[in-house]
């Protein structure tokens, strides 16, 4: 074995003391490369021929010098690049040294270059002793390869090659800007989407030494499933923070760069390009050399813990970084028990369900609400409009959050708003500025208004306008229509007259646990039925104390129902209350009654208000909200600053975006198209209804409407697709993700429209056939 250059100096020690703690028994190095110094002419690598041959065993034992507390240590290895190495010698011995020396999962990559014989690589490939290639720009034929673009160093053919065989390519990117450039970002895109089984590894988190390069260029990678980066010898740690936030932790892949890992120094950022800083190149007196400067490999690690905890990293992430992500990515090349595993969708529901009492809080997130059988339940992240599952899939989610998220997910601009306020302090004794801030803000958007009251979620919110609504007005009685959320006031509805068993006037709410003395305090009426209000009022005649109810949700008012409902309600002396926590910011700015013109007593929001981050506010008149300071009304965390710098900064967004405008006008060109669909495919009875951000589908086949109901979600998810029973739009929701999920709801109906017409659709579902769910009544 090659002895060891020197020992650790105090720099490296101190640097190890801060990171060992973070870095698991058993670790994958994705880029290793391996050095034989006779395979290359004078001059060529200068700075490691002191080092004699360096194989695998030399490559753990520097490691281990670096990470002492491995025990085990896999590579993905490879030759040093160079115009002038003998590459069939180089490649030869990285073969035979993988084989001979390196652990039972590590592999080799074949250096390649443009101009070997394709039926060599290709055979080399398909032999199994290489699982894919490394390229490198010094291959490609011109004279300046620093601007070289990724096809003249890895052409297409290499691309093929690896499609066929799911194999690796590690490609170290180049011209000015790297990832930031263009030219790469539009090659990448087209050459990841053309070939998706390659296993793309951006080396050097895709050659961003200047951190600037990838805060600018990362994005446009970020929905290329295939495309991965490594992390070797990045020492910027906005480097990593900044791939962390963009890709998350299951993306990035740890690398050495054996052995520049052994050098002194570090790269920095200086302007739009980068440096490297060696004991050679600088000024420091020589004697400060040895002690000042540690090693390359161990400054990537201590800059990728430092970005590791300030993202607030968990262990199993961190083992995902220095071990599972590696055995995923090669998964095709490596034995079925090496690879990390997750439970399934149903497995996971199944667990939940044994701890969680429902198996989760809100009742439209249940598995059974969409398909029982292969629901995915859970995910590990969630960016723009996608969202990925355990097991590391990404679905393009048209299920939004429930409606509660209506920018996207990890909108930028509310993100870093909701981190200033971390920054500076969630909670404190002392009132949170914001709240001011956002009531005047809520108030210019409402004239009529005169006072605010905060909450943090919608139901709640709404328990609040009620119990305003009955301080106000010193009475009792509550008429609605629609879901309101699952307090007492509401439930109380479904409290029948008889004492040996409950009414159900809302089909699938059950009000066990709601006081029977609250039986007949609540009343339902349909939308758009005056009649039906003018009952439910007059059953409160001389108690009514409020009127809730929403603007609109699957139907649009009939002629001038909203004023009439309100003047009704006034005429009875009590409070008209409307609901726009669903239609809040989906239906217009502030929320559908702008686009209604009415103005009611009180008005509450949540859900698109906060774009995922708890939050409900209740805007109102300000004598009926004077019924909110005669009444004790108060909570710890409607203080709390994260939900109200969320809400300041999506309604900057919508205000910047127009995104209520933009969100309605594609959801107009989807629901047509979702119709026209429909049509083509009449098997299914598939209905496409509700408003045009919210589109609402229904299979109107009786009692096999829910073996559909669950078939269709299993299918289009198979197809990265998220569906429910309503389509919420987000802004995140492009031209290029509408259009192709029209074309795979054409597909799978076209699937569901031949099950039920061969009579398959019960044993295709596997689901038993259940009653409906809860009814709105709007």
């Amino acid at each position: 074995m090659t002895p060891l250059p020197s020992p650790l100096c105090e720099a490296d020690r101190t640097l190890l003391a801060s990171y060992h703690r973070f870095l698991p028994s058993e670790v994958f190095d994705i880029h290793a490369h391996l050095y034989d110094p006779d395979h290359f002419g004078p001059g060529a690598w200068a700075a490691f021929q002191p080092l004699g041959r360096l194989g695998c065993a030399e490559h753990r034992a520097y490691l281990r010098r670096s990470m002492p507390g491995c025990a085990t240590v896999h590579g993905l290895y490879f030759g040093l690049p160079e115009r002038t190495g003998e590459r069939v010698a180089i490649n030869a011995e990285v073969a035979w040294e993988v084989a001979s020396g390196g652990s039972p999962l590590s592999r080799a990559l074949l250096l390649a270059s443009p101009e070997d014989a394709p039926d060599t690589v290709a055979t080399a490939l398909r032999g199994g002793r290489y699982v894919g290639l490394k390229v490198y720009h010094c291959y490609a034929p011109r004279p300046d390869t620093q601007h070289a673009r990724v096809e003249e160093y890895a052409p297409g053919w290499m691309w093929e090659l690896l499609e066929e065989t799911r194999g690796i390519l590690m490609l170290h990117l180049v011209c000015d800007g790297a990832l930031a450039d263009a030219d790469n970002q539009r090659d990448l895109r087209h050459l990841c989407r053309r070939y998706p089984n390659v296993r793309l590894i951006l080396a050097h988190v895709a050659r961003s030494f200047n951190y600037r390069t990838v805060r600018k260029g990362l994005a446009s990678i970020a929905d290329l499933d295939n495309a991965f980066i490594d992390t070797s010898a990045i020492c910027e740690a906005e480097t990593f923070r900044t791939a962390l936030r963009m890709l998350g932790p299951r993306r990035i892949l740890w690398g050495s760069d054996f052995p520049v890992s052994e050098l002194r120094g570090r790269c920095v950022t200086m302007g739009q390009a980068f440096y490297w800083l060696h004991p050679e190149t600088t000024a420091a007196p020589p004697s400060a050399r040895a002690s000042h400067f540690p090693l390359v490999g161990m400054e990537s690690l201590v800059t990728l813990c430092e970005a590791a905890e300030d993202c607030g990293l968990t262990e199993g992430d961190m083992a995902d970084l220095f071990l599972h992500n590696a055995l995923r990515t090669l998964a095709p090349h490596l034995p079925e028990s090496a690879v990390p595993t997750e439970p399934s969708g149903p497995e996971l529901w199944s667990a939940a369900r044994a701890v969680i009492s429902g198996g989760t809080g809100l009742l439209s997130k249940r598995a059974e609400m969409f398909d029982p059988r292969a629901w995915p339940t859970c995910f590990s992240r969630a960016r723009g409009c996608d969202v990925w599952d355990m097991a590391g899939r990404r679905y393009a989610d048209f299920a939004g959050g429930i409606g509660a998220v209506f920018l996207g997910y990890g909108d930028e601009a509310v993100d870093a708003a909701v981190r200033r306020r971390i920054l500076l302090g969630n909670y404190a004794s002392l009132v949170n500025p914001q709240e001011r801030v956002l009531a005047e803000r809520l108030l210019a958007l409402h004239p009529w208004a005169g006072k605010v009251r905060y909450a943090r979620g919608g139901g709640e919110a709404m328990a609040v306008a009620v119990r305003i609504a009955r301080a106000a007005t010193g009475r009792s009685g509550v008429v609605f229509c629609g879901y309101h959320g699952w307090h007492d006031w509401y439930l109380a509805a479904n409290l029948g007259d008889c004492t040996a068993l409950d009414g159900h006037l809302l089909p699938g709410l059950n009000p066990k646990g709601v006081p029977r003395e609250l039986a007949g305090t609540s009343t339902p009426f349909v939308y758009n039925d005056l009649a039906s209000l003018k009952a439910a009022i007059a059953r409160h005649e001389g108690n009514l104390a409020a009127v809730v109810m929403e603007p609109m949700r699957s139907q649009w008012p009939h002629g001038r129902f909203l004023e009439q409902a309100a003047a009704l309600c006034r005429a009875a002396g009590a409070v008209w209350v409307v609901d726009e926590i669903t239609a809040g910011l989906r239906f217009g700015t502030p929320g559908a009654l702008a686009r209604l013109g009415a103005e009611p007593d009180l008005a509450v929001y949540a859900k698109a208000f906060g774009n995922g981050y708890p939050f409900g506010a209740v805007v109102g008149r300000e004598a009926v909200m004077a019924g909110a300071d005669e009444s004790f009304i108060s909570s710890s965390y409607w203080t709390d600053g994260i939900g109200t710098a969320a809400a300041l900064a999506v309604l900057e967004q919508v205000e910047k975006t127009g995104a209520s405008q933009v969100v309605w006008k594609q959801g107009e060109r989807m629901q047509r198209a979702m119709r026209e669909i429909a049509a083509r495919h009449p098997a299914c009875a598939f209905t496409v209804g509700g408003m045009p951000a919210s589109p609402s589908t229904t299979f109107a086949l009786g009692a096999d409407a829910p073996l559909a109901k669950a078939l269709y979600p299993r299918k289009m998810a198979a197809r990265g697709y998220l569906v429910g029973g309503v389509c919420y739009l987000m802004l995140a929701h492009g031209e290029g993700v509408i259009s192709r999920f029209l074309e795979v709801l054409d597909e799978v109906l076209g699937e569901l429209a031949e099950a039920i017409s061969h009579g398959r659709l019960e044993a295709e579902a596997g689901v038993p056939r259940q009653e409906a769910g809860f009814v709105r009544l709007a």
